[in-house]
């Protein structure tokens, strides 16, 4: 089983990279399972979908294997969809699935996430704005706010989530832009594995699971 895990796209937002994702779909294109874990599109700043955005629209609509489609905070209108299967896409907020003896788990994290995230109108304002300004002065504000802020706590945050995904032998997220592996054995020496898909409007990159072997790599 070949598996292709991808997250924040954030389709429809200004650095979003829809011509490099179309070259990669286009490169890779043999996988039996496509999992989109999250911020796939932008509903929440002002999103401009292009000619590249419906070729991406149509290649997943197509995608010859099953598509899981996992709501995030930016693409919150797809909640209301969970559970349901529509245009070939199953919806749901988490998945898991087992291979070679490891159970696996991938959601987008953001219920992981403290404070004003979780306020949905504050957001949609200040995502309006955000939009406004990067496409104004070509400056990349959630990146920017990702290295100020987001990582002096990201360690602590990681063996929180781990402590509550314990249950599962990999735990798969995105949400926080930063593509990274974490391995460790637990007491009772068991592998785990944590993985963050990282992004496409600034790392381009992804995770595999192929028979059981997990891989995060970049596409150059």
């Amino acid at each position: 089983m070949k598996r292709l895990i991808i997250s924040d796209l954030h389709l429809g937002s200004y650095y979003a990279k829809e011509a490099q994702l179309i070259d990669f779909f286009n490169k890779n294109p043999h996988f039996d399972e496509l999992i989109l874990a999250g911020d796939i599109i932008d509903f929440i700043r002002v999103p401009v979908f292009t000619q590249r955005t419906a070729k991406l629209f149509a290649f997943i609509s197509n995608f010859p294997g099953k598509v899981v489609y996992i709501a995030g905070n930016h693409d919150l209108p797809f909640k209301s969809c969970i559970g349901k299967y529509m245009f070939g896409v199953h919806f749901t907020d988490e998945y898991e699935f087992v291979e070679d003896g490891k159970k696996f788990r991938v959601e987008h994290g953001d219920r992981y996430e403290k404070g004003i995230i979780h306020k949905r109108s504050l957001m949609n304002i200040i995502s309006v704005f955000q939009d406004i300004l990067e496409r104004a002065f070509d400056w990349n504000l959630a990146a920017w706010w990702q290295n100020l802020f987001q990582k002096k706590k990201q360690a602590r945050r990681i063996w929180d989530i781990l402590e509550w995904n314990k249950d599962v032998d990999v735990f798969i997220m995105g949400h926080n832009h930063q593509p990274e592996v974490l391995i460790w054995v637990n007491q009772q020496e068991e592998i785990k594995t944590y993985v963050n898909c990282g992004d496409w409007t600034d790392h381009c990159t992804f995770v595999t699971v192929i028979d059981g072997v997990t891989r995060l790599k970049k596409f150059e």
